[in-house]
C-alpha cells in the first residue's frame, strides 16, 4: 500500500511539474512554488457538493473556434433560435445561435481593423476646430498663407474636449496634424524674422548669417514682448541651428538653410506625412461592411452571427481557460474586437445588453481605455446598470500602461454610474508563475480590485491546437472561470457577494516589496513598493479560499 502511494504521489509531482511547465501553473497551489488558484484544492472541497447550475459566461471580445475539441460541449446554444436565415427569437439578430458578431456584415464578412477611439473622435471633430490657433489672446487660422482671425468666442466644452485628445496623447493623428499646424506657425515668423536679420545685418546675405549672429539676434529677441508662438517658432529655429544642443557635433547651419528648411521643406514633409498615417490610421471600413450608424445606440440591426474569425486565438484561449476551470459552465461569444484598434463603445453596451437578456451569470469585457467619449460613456454605464439589476458579475482587465488608475481614469471602473458604485464590476491585472504583478500593468488600490495568474498560461488555440501565451485578458478570464465555479454550486449566491468573496480571499501578498515599473512625468521608471499599494485585494485570486467563504454563506 505504501509503494502504491508513493508511486501516486510520484506520478502526481510529474503531472504537476508538466502543468507548469506547460502554461498551467494557473492551477497550481503557492505552497508548491507557482502562485495559481489552488485550482485541484477547490475540487477536493466541493467534491461532495452538487453542481446546482451551467453558469452562462458572455465573453466580449475577439470571437473564438467554437468547435474546440476541449470545449465544444460547452457552448451556449441560444434556445429560442435556429439557423434558418429567420429571426425566430425576434432580437433583432437573426440566427444568433450561439453569440453575434458585431463587426460582421450581411454576406459573412466582417472588419478586420478598426481605428483607434482617440483618432475617431479627432476626425469626427477636425474639420471643426482642427485649423484653430490660440495666440494667447485671439482664435485664428490660416488662410493663404495669413491669419483669419476669429470673432471672439468663448472655447466651448466640444472645443477643450478635442484640444485634450492631443495634449493627452490619446490621438496619432491629433500629434501629427499639429505638427503639421506648427509648422505653418514657424513658417510666419520665420518670413518675420527673415525681415529683421536684413535690417539687423544690412550687409550680410543670408548665406553669409552664422551662429555668432543668431546669438547677438537670438540674446536680442529675449526682451521682446512675450508672445508665446514666437517663442514656439524661436525654439524650433535654435533647435534645428544647434544652439541649444551644445553637446552636438552637427554644424551650425547658415540661416539660409534654416530659411529654407522652414519655409519650403517643414509644412510640406508635416503634411505628407500626415497625409501617410491618415490612410493607415484614419481608414474605417464600417460603413462599408456594418452598414450602421456608430454614433446612434438605437441602430441596433447590424452584425452576423460568424464566430469564428482570423483574429480569434484570444478568444479561443480565453474560453479554454475558464473553461478548464469551470467545466460546467457554458460559453456564450460575442466579437467587438478587430486585428488592431479599438472596439466602439456601441458594440460593447450592445454585447452587455445582449448577454443580459439571453441569461449570463458573468461577463468578460475586453479591456479598458483611458478615453470615453462624453456622449458615448453614458451608454456603458447603462449597461452595466443594467447587468447589476440581472445580478450579473462584470470582470474587465486594466490595461498594460503603467499608468496609477487613482491618477489617470480609464473605463469602465466602478463609479463611472454615478453615486452607486458598480459593485458588480471586478477589475483585474495579471500577475505570473511567482506571485509578481505584470511589470506594466495600471495599478491602484482604489481601482484596480485583485491580481490573478496571466503571464504564460497554456490553453486551446483555434484548430484543436494548444499553445502558451500571455494576453491582459487572461487574468480576467481566469477570475471569470472561478466566478463561474461558484456559481456552479452556490448560484444564489449575488453577484457583488461573488465579487467580494474574492477580493476578501486572496493568496496574500500584504507587505511584500516588489520593483514595478510605473509612468511619472511622462516616463517609465522602476519603482519600489508594497504589493498592498497595488490592489484592493493585497493579494492573488484563490479559488480554494473563494469556494470555501461561498460554501459558508448560507
Amino acid at each position: 500500500m505504501k509503494k502504491y502511494l508513493v508511486t501516486v504521489l510520484i506520478i502526481l509531482h510529474v503531472i504537476s511539474a508538466k502543468a507548469q511547465n506547460s502554461g498551467e501553473w494557473y492551477k497550481s497551489n503557492p505552497e508548491n512554488g507557482s502562485f495559481g488558484i489552488e485550482l485541484q484544492k477547490a475540487y477536493e472541497f466541493l467534491k461532495l457538493k452538487t453542481i446546482k447550475k451551467s453558469p452562462v459566461v458572455a465573453i466580449i471580445g475577439t470571437g473564438s473556434d467554437i468547435e474546440h475539441e476541449s470545449f465544444k460541449n460547452s457552448i451556449w446554444f441560444n434556445p429560442n433560435e435556429t439557423i434558418d436565415g429567420i429571426d425566430n427569437d425576434k432580437n433583432g439578430y437573426v440566427d444568433d445561435i450561439n453569440g453575434w458578431n458585431f463587426l460582421g456584415s450581411g454576406d459573412g464578412s466582417m472588419m478586420e481593423f478598426t481605428m483607434f477611439e482617440g483618432d475617431r473622435e479627432w476626425l469626427r471633430l477636425k474639420d471643426k476646430y482642427a485649423d484653430i490657433i490660440f495666440d494667447g489672446k485671439n482664435y485664428f487660422k490660416y488662410e493663404n498663407g495669413k491669419r483669419s482671425y476669429y470673432s471672439p468666442i468663448i472655447p466651448s466644452q466640444e472645443y477643450q474636449y478635442f484640444s485634450s485628445l492631443y495634449i493627452g496623447n490619446k490621438s496619432k493623428l491629433a500629434g501629427l496634424y499639429s505638427s503639421f499646424i506648427n509648422s505653418l506657425i514657424i513658417k510666419e515668423y520665420v518670413e518675420k524674422l527673415d525681415n529683421e536679420l536684413k535690417i539687423m545685418f544690412p550687409d550680410k546675405s543670408r548665406k553669409e548669417i552664422f551662429i555668432d549672429d543668431f546669438q547677438e539676434f537670438f540674446k536680442k529677441n529675449q526682451h521682446s514682448p512675450k508672445d508665446s508662438l514666437k517663442e514656439l517658432a524661436l525654439f524650433n529655429i535654435m533647435m534645428y541651428a544647434n544652439l541649444i544642443r551644445p553637446f552636438s557635433e552637427n554644424k551650425t547651419p547658415s540661416w539660409e538653410n534654416v530659411y529654407d528648411n522652414f519655409q519650403n521643406k517643414q509644412t510640406e514633409f508635416t503634411q505628407n506625412r500626415f497625409i501617410v498615417d491618415l490612410k493607415r490610421l484614419g481608414t474605417d471600413t464600417r460603413k462599408q461592411i456594418v452598414g450602421d450608424n456608430y454614433r446612434d445606440i438605437k441602430d441596433k440591426k447590424y452584425g452576423n452571427n460568424v464566430l469564428l474569425t482570423s483574429n480569434s486565438l484570444n478568444g479561443t484561449m480565453i474560453s479554454g481557460i475558464i473553461n478548464s476551470i469551470a467545466p460546467d459552465s457554458k460559453i456564450m461569444t460575442l466579437i467587438v474586437l478587430a486585428q488592431s484598434g479599438d472596439p466602439y463603445l456601441k458594440d460593447i453596451a450592445h454585447s452587455v445588453i445582449y448577454a443580459a437578456n439571453n441569461g449570463a451569470d458573468i461577463i468578460l469585457l475586453p479591456q479598458q481605455n483611458s478615453l470615453y467619449p462624453p456622449d458615448q460613456k453614458r451608454w456603458i454605464s447603462d449597461a452595466i446598470k443594467y447587468a447589476k439589476k440581472k445580478n450579473i458579475l462584470v470582470i474587465v482587465p486594466v490595461s498594460e500602461r503603467s499608468d496609477n488608475l487613482s491618477v489617470i481614469e480609464y473605463f469602465p471602473h466602478s463609479e463611472m454610474g454615478g453615486k452607486k458604485k458598480f459593485n458588480n464590476l471586478i477589475t483585474v491585472g495579471n500577475s505570473d508563475v511567482n506571485g509578481m504583478p505584470s511589470n506594466s500593468s495600471n495599478y491602484g488600490v482604489n481601482k484596480l480590485d485583485i491580481y490573478a495568474p496571466g503571464i504564460n498560461i497554456y490553453s486551446t488555440s483555434p484548430g484543436d491546437l494548444y499553445k502558451t501565451d500571455t494576453s491582459l485578458n487572461f487574468g480576467a478570464a481566469v477570475t471569470a472561470g472561478v466566478a463561474a465555479l461558484i456559481r456552479s454550486y452556490f448560484p444564489n449566491i449575488p453577484a457583488e457577494r461573488i465579487r467580494r468573496i474574492m477580493i476578501d480571499n486572496p493568496t496574500s501578498r500584504e507587505g511584500l516589496m516588489i520593483k514595478k515599473v510605473i509612468m511619472k512625468n511622462g516616463k517609465k521608471i522602476n519603482a519600489d513598493m508594497f504589493f498592498e499599494e497595488l490592489c484592493a485585494s493585497k493579494g492573488i485570486l484563490n479559488a480554494y479560499n473563494a469556494v470555501k467563504t461561498a460554501a459558508s454563506i448560507k
